[in-house]
């Protein structure tokens, strides 16, 4: 770095440590960006999921037709009550003070870089498992499986067709889709990317600035987010910041603790819960691959 490892500057030291953190964690979140972010100060939280059907008449179609001077039909909206409880994220590592001063490569620098990514990846996975409800066969959210022979790796794959229906059942459960994400793996990244050049379709061309985060660009109406934490031969189609709501208790930061000519220690944290607020705003595909990569 830049700066000296005297004692003197430790609040220096930890004002930059504390950028960097920051700095890396921005570029590298990938789920975080399509759910909502909000703090809190509770260890459990509370919301409460809506039901998304048109409301109707209590008799399924009485608002159409109410006489003149007749009551209002009336019409009763239903909520669920839902509790999630805050996760701690956190890493650390030890750094012998003769390493920092003599050693070949920047270790302090790579060891802020690789510290924070593990914590960012443990919250990127914390938000896959919560949307994707840990792949359940029974769980809230939408869900439809590939049929063998049409997986996104074979040559009967109909992505377009996947990614349509995906599409409806989202815009059935009212909610819009003008701005639908898909949330896939660096393998099933290949596989849409060669599809589109089989079938003479051009994958869209992404500004510099923009292509971060994962981000791939727009295809078919549907923006393409490719990830890590995605599991083998699932993905996901949702509405981004819609679908849910990230409880922060303690967003990502460090903090450093100096003991002069024996070692730094480099902490990275955080804390926070997910609230799957609106399942049915989330479509998991299965069986995208012929085999598990």
């Amino acid at each position: 770095m830049s700066y000296d490892l005297k004692s003197e500057s430790v609040s220096l030291r930890k004002e930059v440590i504390d950028t960097m953190v920051k700095q890396i964690g921005q570029q590298s979140y990938k789920l975080k960006q399509v759910v909502s972010v909000a703090p809190t100060n509770a260890w459990s939280n509370t919301f409460y999921r809506e039901n998304p059907a048109v409301i109707t008449g209590p008799s399924g179609g009485t608002i159409k037709g109410v006489a003149p001077g007749a009551a209002f039909p009336q019409a009763s909206i239903g909520w669920e009550k839902v509790s999630v409880r805050i996760v701690k994220h956190a890493l650390e590592e030890n750094l012998i003070w003769e390493r920092l001063i003599s050693g070949e490569i920047n270790i302090q620098a790579r060891t802020i870089i690789k510290v924070t990514e593990g914590v960012v990846n443990s919250v990127d996975t914390h938000i896959w498992d919560d949307l994707s409800e840990d792949r359940l066969l029974t769980g809230r959210t939408q869900s439809f499986a590939i049929a063998a022979g049409s997986q996104w790796d074979t040559s009967g794959a109909d992505i377009l067709k996947d990614l349509m229906k995906a599409s409806r059942l989202i815009a059935k459960a009212n909610y819009p889709t003008s701005n639908i994400t898909a949330v896939i793996s660096p393998y099933d990244r290949e596989s849409i990317m060669r599809y589109f050049a089989r079938t003479g379709s051009q994958w869209p061309q992404i500004a510099t600035d923009i292509a971060k985060n994962g981000y791939l660009g727009k295809a078919a109406g549907v923006n393409f987010i490719e990830c890590n934490a995605v599991t083998a031969s699932y993905a996901l189609i949702l509405v981004p910041k819609t679908c849910a709501t990230w409880k922060e208790l303690v967003p990502l930061q460090s903090e450093t603790t100096m003991d002069p000519f024996r070692s730094l220690r480099i902490r990275v944290v955080e804390e926070g819960a997910l609230e799957l607020t609106d399942p049915l705003a989330v479509v998991r595909i299965s069986n995208t691959q012929s085999v598990g990569a």
